[in-house]
Formats: C-alpha cells, structure tokens, sequence
C-alpha cells in the first residue's frame, strides 16, 4: 500500500508537470468522473498516454489522408465525435478549404456558413474555443448536437478546427479542450513535416526538369550554331549554280532541265531559309511577343517534313484560320512540338499519322496532336524517366503561357495532347 501511494504520489506530479490541476478540480464535479482522486488521475493517465500512442502512430504516416484518420480516431478517445473538419482560410475569396483538399461535407458547408455570418470572429479576437448547438439536431428537448471550434494557426496561414459532438458545452472541460489542443499541434507539426517533404521531392523533380531541359536547350542552340555553319557551306555553291543557270538560260534557249535545275535551286533556297530561321529562333534571349501559331506550327512542319516521312509519319495539317494570335515565342511552340515528336516517334512501331490541330473555343486557343500512335496507358510516359522528365518539361513551358497539358488514349487506338493557351493571362512576364 506504501508503494502504491507513492506511485500514486509520483503520477499526480508527471501530471502537474503537463497540465493545470488546480483548474480542473471543480469542473470533474460531474457523474461522469466522480470526484475521486483517483478517478482524475486515471483521466490524466489516459489522456497522456493517448497523446504518446498518437504521436509515435504518426511517424510512419506520410499521407494527409491517413494522418487526418488517425487524428480522428485519437480525438474520439477523448470526447464523442459524430464528424470533425481542419480547416484553412483560402488567401482569394476568403474560403474555408479542407486542410487535405478532400470533398465538401455538410460540416465543411457549415463551417462556410458560419464563417460568412461572421461567427468566427470572436474565436480569433480571443484566441479561444466556442460551441455552437446544430440547428438540424434541434428536437423538443432541444439540441443533441454541438459543434465545438477552435482556432488554428499555421506558419503562414489559419483556420479551425470544428468537432461535431453530443457533448453539451457544460459537459465538454478544459482538460479536455487542452487534450484536443495538444493533439491538433502534434497533428499540425506532422502535417509541417509533410509538407515540407513533399517540396523537397517537388524541388528535386524541378532540378530534374530542368537539367533535362538544359540538355535539350543546349542541342537545340547546339543544331542553331551548327546550322549556320551548314547554311554558309550550301548557300556558296547555290549562288554558283543560279548564277550559271541564269547565264546559260540567256545564252541558249530556255530549256527544260534548265527550268527544273532552277525550281529545284529555288525549293533548297527556301528550306535553307527556314533553317535560318530555326536557328535565329535558337540564339536570341527568347520574348514573349504577339505570335500567329499557325504560322509556326507551318514553319516548323515545313522543316521537318522530310524527317517524319523518313520516319514513316504522315502528318496533316488541319488549322482554324480564324484564330487571335497568342502571347508566346516561336521557340516555346518549337520546343513543345520538339518534345511532343520525340515521344511520338519513340513509340511508333509501324506507319503511323499525326494531325496537328489547332482551335479557338472559350478564350482559349487549343492546339492538339493527334495521333494514330498508342501508349499502352498514359501512365507508361510519366512513369518512364526519360519520357516523364520530357512531359515536364512541357508542362512548365504551358506554365509560362498560364496553360495546361492534357494526354488522353482512344479505346479504338491512338493518343491525343492537347495544349490550351489561354488569352486572358493573369501574369506578364
């Protein structure tokens, strides 16, 4: 019995430690406990250990999803819980979100409701919880519901956290509004933890990106320099045969080889420009400026014409020629369309098609490549390195132009990606 009432004894101050007693004598007047010494301390005792089982459950827990379900289910050991909703305050419109972006619920919808009644303001002003009855749980014997709201702050940003409980507010105490407090900051703590991992791995998904994307600048400045070069050598003799041929159609009669030499020189003469315009494009710091992106789209076809049909890819053109022109570079679409064919060409296995498209609908200007060409899931591109690292790069140049990269396979065969570029743009840059 000495023992056991100096363990008692011991317990009571590793409590006292935690927590206030004093506050808490008069409140455990309730049936529920009792008055008993004993009876407070085995509520202590288990409130602790509750918070301990919490916290080392969590540490293996790397997804808000989980981590909000073991929160709820340790709340659960401390008062009733019929639902409970985190929530943060949306910078734009003034919104409660939920914390892990799951559906609405009708807590959620309440929470919005209160907060547009102006209901939370006396929960931030004082730093301190209140309970609002459920008007839908009303009865003639009155309320059997209650939600209990506390505050929340994050590092950059706050909230609340709602219970819903059949607790009364006489019946909920302040050890047990401490015990959810606690709780909550362990809770937030992991979900900091989180966070920051996952901008950890997204910084390093974007050091990938971008050393990918570095590697394909540096070729595409690296064909540019090596083209005018290319375009010097040919350029010489070209002027050499025109001249010659221009000479020898005044001497003689105009003959047919003569003309065919001539259009033949012509066509070289006009693929060299366009190549010198490729490799313009690739020098320059790029800006963005008003840009035609059909013009593009037909500059670059007429480029590369020749290497997809050595490739066995036919490719059409069909345009809506009725389109505003875009924000953009001609190197940006150059590069999108650059990478695209990359993928494409990878997994072709037979003579293939490609349509390039492009539409205006809804402000916006679409500019889809469809193809005969199927990836057994849209998945294998991302989950493959090379090909998921190139979809990033895509995806942040759509970013530059505030728009989106959408991949989707046909049931009957084939893949579609789809670009929009939006013309109403919120950053100029």
């Amino acid at each position: 019995m000495i023992i056991h009432k100096v363990n008692t004894a011991k317990a009571k101050l590793l409590y006292e430690s935690i927590t206030d007693i004093a506050s808490e004598k008069e409140e455990y007047g309730n049936p529920a406990f009792g008055n008993s010494e004993f009876q407070m301390l085995e509520k202590y005792s288990h409130f602790v250990q509750n918070l301990i089982a919490f916290e080392k459950e969590i540490k293996r827990i790397e997804n808000l999803e989980s981590l909000f379900n073991s929160f709820t289910l340790y709340l659960k050991r401390i008062i009733p819980v019929k639902d409970v909703t985190l929530m943060f305050f949306d910078d734009v419109d003034n919104k409660l979100i939920p914390f892990n972006n799951k559906t609405a619920s009708n807590i959620d919808k309440a929470m919005n409701n209160f907060n547009k009644e102006g209901v939370f303001k006396t929960v931030f002003s004082q730093n301190s919880s209140i309970t609002i009855p459920d008007l839908e749980s009303y009865n003639s014997s009155g309320p059997k519901l209650h939600y209990l709201i506390l505050p929340v702050y994050e590092k950059n940003n706050y909230g609340i956290l709602s219970v819903l409980t059949s607790l009364h507010k006489k019946n909920i105490t302040t050890l047990e509004k401490k015990n959810i407090s606690i709780l909550l900051n362990i809770l937030l703590g992991k979900v900091e933890k989180i966070k920051l991992t996952e901008k950890l791995n997204e910084t390093y998904d974007e050091l990938q990106t971008y050393q990918a994307k570095l590697s394909n600048d540096f070729r595409l400045s690296a064909i540019g320099e090596m083209t005018e070069g290319i375009i010097e050598d040919i350029t010489t003799p070209l002027q050499v045969i025109v001249s010659n041929v221009d000479i020898l159609s005044e001497e003689t009669k105009p003959l047919t080889e003569l003309k065919h030499i001539k259009n033949q020189t012509k066509k070289i003469n006009r693929i060299i420009n366009r190549l010198a315009k490729f490799a313009d494009v690739n020098q320059k710091n790029i800006k963005l400026k008003s840009c035609n992106i059909n013009n593009i789209i037909k500059n670059y076809f007429l480029l590369v014409k020749s290497t997809l049909e050595n490739s066995n890819m036919e490719c059409i053109l069909d345009f809506d020629n009725n389109l505003p022109p875009i924000l953009s570079n001609p190197n940006y679409i150059y590069q999108l369309l650059t990478n695209i064919f990359s993928i494409l060409k990878n997994f072709k296995t037979q003579k293939s098609g490609v349509i390039l498209q492009t539409r205006f609908k809804e402000n916006n200007i679409y500019l889809r490549i469809i193809s005969t060409i199927k990836f057994n899931t849209v998945n294998n591109i991302m989950e493959n390195d090379q090909y998921g690292l190139v979809i990033k790069i895509i995806k942040n140049i759509m970013k530059k132009h505030e728009g989106a990269v959408e991949i989707s396979s046909f049931n009957n065969g084939g893949t579609a990606i789809s670009l929009k570029f939006p013309l109403k743009r919120k950053i100029r840059k």
